[in-house]
């Protein structure tokens, strides 16, 4: 069973798109910490730091080195 991985939201998309796109308010998008080129819901309540994509990336790094 493969999990598609979720698209980075370039650093260019508009911030209402983005905002539709990760489910928050336009002036809760900000880029990624990873300095990857990609949007998150960086403020307010739903903030999360690191943008879908790189969560997912780690996500896949971590179970790699569970499996050994």
């Amino acid at each position: 069973m493969s999990e598609e991985a979720p698209r980075r939201i370039p650093l260019t998309t508009p911030a209402a798109s983005a905002a539709a796109a990760l489910g928050c308010y336009a002036a809760q998008v900000g880029p990624c910490v990873r300095a990857c080129d990609g949007l998150t819901a960086r403020y307010g309540s739903p903030a999360r730091t690191i943008c879908p994509a790189c969560r997912h990336e780690e996500a896949l790094a971590d179970a790699a080195r569970q499996r050994g």
